[in-house]
């Protein structure tokens, strides 16, 4: 299937920073609404999301000393579970306007109902009508697709760090209490609370993502909420019938409260593994299990895809386990 090249795309800038609008790109060969945007709230979400997901898969596990494992964790925890729930299903809503059958699909079932406001204002209301249209299933394989190599590649990462923890309890530095570890904490609780503005890089790599060629798409094994939520958002794009207006009406499309909760308990066992952790190592152990390997599972989980398994090799001899709390509750039940 032929691609666009290139978004048919414009961003204002608000005073913070935050983008107002991106016009979302579909296949060249299907035709759609002229302006095919979201609310700005959302694409600021997946923005941020993608975003996140990019910036937190690129640590590096080779760390150097305490300055970089504090940076590392920074980068771990900057997402609102609330905005990262609003921004996946917006990333998947793109993700599914690249599929031109599915896009065609859409403008059929316009053309059969014969007002595209109704339409919209059905989906809405049931979202699973959308999966009744041309080209939902390819659609549906096509957003599990985008979403479960960003989350298995955030998994894989966290492995990465998560085995570090053993392998530099041979260096000094990484034994050394952490001096600041209550400030470090209260700094990752802010970061997890505060929802992210996008910078202009921010918007432009998300234009980049989008428009540039995606993950095979499968037929999706299982149609969750989350990927059925994100064909529902892209059909009301596409209808035209989401606008910054429209967002009250399309905030159920945005919420799903089991990834959600995920999220939160990844963040509730960051912080119970945080305030026991004592040496710099037990800081990359929390890193990896739960800022990244946590998230990383709760997006796979969250489009039907277990996490891949993840191959530790041992640890190196003398090794002590680094902390391990008694946990809210396990991401992976």
């Amino acid at each position: 299937m032929k691609h666009s090249s290139t978004l048919r795309a414009a961003v204002a800038c608000a005073a913070l920073g935050s983008i107002a609008w991106i016009g979302l790109a579909v296949a060249d060969d299907a035709p759609s609404a002229a302006g095919t945007q979201l609310p700005a709230e959302v694409t600021a979400a997946a923005s941020t999301f993608s975003a996140y997901m990019e910036q937190a898969a690129g640590v590096n596990s080779q760390f150097s000393g305490g300055a970089s494992v504090g940076q590392a964790l920074k980068t771990g925890a900057s997402y609102e579970p609330s905005q990262f729930q609003e921004g996946m299903v917006g990333f998947g809503a793109m993700a599914a306007l690249q599929d031109g059958r599915f896009v065609r699909g859409i403008e059929a079932a316009a053309s059969q109902a014969g007002d595209r406001q109704a339409l919209a204002q059905r989906i809405a209301a049931d979202p699973g009508m959308v999966l009744q249209f041309d080209g939902a299933a390819e659609a549906a394989g096509r957003v599990q697709a985008a979403l479960h190599a960003r989350g298995a590649s955030l998994f894989g990462t966290g492995g990465q760090v998560k085995q570090a923890a053993y392998a530099i309890q041979h260096k000094a530095w990484s034994t050394v209490t952490v001096a600041d570890g209550a400030a470090r904490l209260m700094e990752l609780k802010t970061l997890s609370s505060s929802r992210r503005s996008p910078t202009d890089s921010d918007n432009a790599r998300l234009i980049q993502i989008v428009a540039g060629p995606t993950p095979p798409a499968g037929e999706a094994a299982r149609v969750t909420v989350v990927v059925m939520h994100a064909l529902a958002l892209a059909a009301e794009a596409d209808l035209g019938a989401a606008r910054d207006g429209d967002l009250p009406r399309l905030q159920p499309l945005l919420a799903e409260s089991s990834t959600t909760d995920c999220l939160r308990i990844a963040k509730l066992n960051l912080y119970q593994c945080m305030a026991v952790a004592g040496p710099q190592y037990e800081d990359v152990f929390c890193l990896g299990q739960h800022e990244l390997m946590d998230t990383g599972q709760c997006v796979t989980r969250a489009v039907g895809e277990p996490a891949p398994a993840t191959a530790l090799a041992p640890p190196v001899p003398a090794a002590s386990p680094p902390a391990q709390p008694q946990t809210v509750a396990s991401v992976a039940n």
